[in-house]
């Protein structure tokens, strides 16, 4: 028997709970099958069997924090977005290639050179509160991302809608200040959700989405429950999800194998052997384009210096970060946000390596060499950021670069570290296109831009960028801004990282997605208990 049909036989036994999941590694493992390939079947596993109704998902995630919201022009965390992804959906998916996907939109066309775009809706759709979903509620919706006062961060690239005309109750047209051949995806983006026309308060929202809230206390508890009357045919399945904030990683994980909760969003790293040898607990690992990074404030002390962020660039062990703190699972970057994987990425840029003498040359240089330098990380900012940073202090120190590692509360990291501080650990989730990730972290005008970086040529390139049809065209111009990023910005790249997620073996349904934790944050929706 070849080693795929074996491997084949054995996994259709496990499916069918004729062997443990224990045997079933055990047994795979022992005939020479690696890690990656049981994994693999594990999760295959997660979403082949036939779903069931009932039973609770209790997910931990990185913290409860007093400025989460329902509001997605205020999302603020994974957590948050995760929780108000169970109440609203959006007007476009991603599918499991990262393409647009029909969503509460069935289908869309362009005109000629993209400026105009007509989409069709679902007519099927209610609001929880028996309200029927039409344009009105996608119109008033997006305005409200970059309407006069507003601080959603999609605001850089929802600007970009000139106007918008009411065709039918399910059917309407967005009209572009600019060509745009990607708009259907950035309707995609996880805070351009769809709510009700007219909703301001979002205590307890009525969503188009698979669960009403049940309760929703900031800071404290989130409960919410299925709601029968959803349109789709994945899900939900659960009866009921709670999110409960756990900040501790180690806390957290012996939450799971206690049965203390049944899901992890965000697993460190370093616990995936333990959890998926366990037994009683598996592993979700997705690549994908996310990354931790270097936040360098261009615009205050040190870090306005390109030779104090040029001799930080230079002392990241980048390949120490990958092996040493995501554990292999993640790959190396080159100080801008495009992922290596991306048909965009710069192959001309020479890869950056830990070069202790460039970087002690670059310190030097800034008049910094042994001058005490305040760092600060968390693993708020993504699994493993608190240990990038204790990483690249020990790295840094053979260029008598002096970091001192500051691990705030978790639950003030994004109000009172993040663009606040000179020098912090980041992370963004992966964005399908560059224009995306450039037009909220680095547009000069953008709320976001946590660098503070402002340049008119860059904004300029991403406007030109974004409405260019020619593929080859488009591509030297997002080659040109990762070459400035890379030499003149204050964005330094730790790692692009997989989303790694954990959950009990209960816990079925969620699929390994690209774009986000926890399947592009819908696990919730697809998820059922193996009872």
């Amino acid at each position: 028997m070849s080693d795929k049909k074996f491997n084949e036989y054995h996994f259709q036994q496990f499916l069918k709970n004729n062997i443990s999941r224990r045997k079933f590694m055990g047994t795979l493992a022992a005939a020479g099958a690696s890690s990656t390939v049981i994994n693999g079947l594990l999760s295959k596993r997660a979403y082949a069997a036939t779903p069931k109704r009932g039973g609770r998902l209790v997910v931990g995630m990185e913290q409860a924090a007093a400025q989460d919201s329902l509001d997605p022009t205020h999302y603020w965390g994974t957590g948050n977005i995760l929780m108000g992804n169970c109440v609203h959906d959006w007007l476009v998916n991603r599918g499991p290639d990262l393409n647009a996907a029909p969503f509460l939109a069935t289908s869309w066309e362009s005109n000629a050179d993209a400026s105009s775009w007509v989409f069709n809706l679902r007519t099927d759709v209610e609001w929880h509160d028996g309200a029927k979903f039409t344009a009105d509620d996608v119109m008033y919706s997006v305005t409200r991302h970059f309407r006069e006062g507003t601080e959603s961060p999609a605001k850089a690239y929802m600007s970009t809608i000139a106007s918008m005309d009411r065709l039918s109750d399910h059917q309407l047209r967005f009209n572009l200040s600019a060509p745009n051949a990607d708009f259907p995806i950035v309707l995609s983006d996880t805070r351009v959700q769809i709510t009700q026309n007219g909703r301001e308060d979002f205590t307890k929202p009525a969503g188009t989405g698979p669960f009403k809230v049940v309760e929703f206390t900031p800071g404290s508890r989130y409960v919410f429950e299925r709601n029968d009357n959803y349109w789709g045919n994945d899900g939900p399945y659960v009866d009921e999800v709670e999110f409960v904030g756990i900040p501790d990683p180690t806390a957290k994980i012996n939450a799971l194998l206690a049965g203390d909760i049944n899901c992890i969003l965000q697993l460190d790293q370093k616990a995936a052997r333990l959890i998926n040898n366990s037994g009683s607990s598996y592993v979700i690992d997705a690549p994908s384009g996310a990354f931790l990074n270097l936040a360098m404030m261009v615009d205050r002390e040190p870090t306005n210096n390109n030779d104090f962020r040029l001799a930080i660039k230079h002392a990241m062990d980048r390949e120490g970060l990958v092996n040493n703190v995501l554990k292999g699972f993640g790959s190396v970057g080159n100080d801008h946000p495009i992922a290596p994987n991306s048909p965009f990425y710069n192959t001309e840029l020479p890869q950056r390596t830990y070069d202790p003498d460039k970087a002690n040359f670059h310190i030097k240089k800034a008049g910094l060499e042994n001058t005490p330098i305040d760092f600060y990380g968390s693993d708020v900012a993504g699994s493993g950021g608190l240990a990038c940073a204790q990483h690249l202090q020990q790295s840094a120190k053979k260029a008598n670069i002096n970091l001192n590692v500051i691990n705030p509360p978790a639950d003030s990291y994004w109000s009172a570290v993040w663009i606040q501080k000179p020098i912090i650990v980041s992370g963004w989730d992966a964005r399908p296109v560059p224009d995306l990730i450039f037009a909220i972290a680095f547009a000069s005008e953008s709320g976001w831009n946590e660098t503070m970086y402002k340049n008119d040529k860059f904004d300029q390139l991403m406007v030109s960028a974004r409405s260019d049809t020619d593929f080859e065209s488009r591509k030297a111009k997002y080659f040109e801004m990762q070459e400035m990023l890379h030499n003149h910005g204050g964005h330094g790249t730790l790692g692009f990282r997989n989303y790694v997620d954990a959950a009990s073996n209960e816990v079925q349904g969620i699929a390994p997605h690209g774009s986000g934790p926890l399947g592009f944050y819908q696990g919730p929706r697809t998820a059922w208990i193996d009872s």
